[in-house]
């Protein structure tokens, strides 16, 4: 009979511990699923992607205007090579395969236009 209300008493103290640990469990469960709860981590999150987003355009931005001035500084090279006076350093370190090739044949867009005297080449500011 002991040995039996032993037994009971160890399985009575197990299954309330058992109870009372799984009560707490749920609980943290419903509070972490709550509203309160839901807004705080959507809220964390939404700031995480949006930096995460924010960071990408900034280094796509970046990379673009990088490729733009280098593909710009390509192109006034190769346009002031083909100038009369123009360097033959430009025209000899072109990536380009008829660089290199006289262009005193070809036609010349700039020279029927009237610059009034001065050379109107611009070039916009760097940012």
């Amino acid at each position: 009979m002991f040995k039996r209300l032993t037994w009971f008493g160890i399985g009575a103290a197990a299954g309330a511990t058992g109870f009372v640990w799984a009560q707490q469990r749920v609980r943290r469960e419903i509070d972490a699923l709550g509203p309160d709860h839901l807004a705080v981590v959507a809220a964390h999150q939404a700031g995480r992607v949006t930096r995460q987003a924010a960071r990408t355009v900034a280094g796509a931005v970046s990379d673009g205007r990088s490729a733009m001035r280098d593909r710009e500084d390509e192109l006034l090279a190769r346009r002031d090579a083909r100038r009369p006076g123009g360097s033959g350093a430009a025209r000899s370190s072109s990536p380009w395969p008829d660089a290199a090739a006289d262009r005193s044949d070809r036609p010349e867009p700039w020279r029927g236009r009237s610059t009034s005297g001065a050379d109107r080449r611009t070039r916009p500011a760097r940012w």
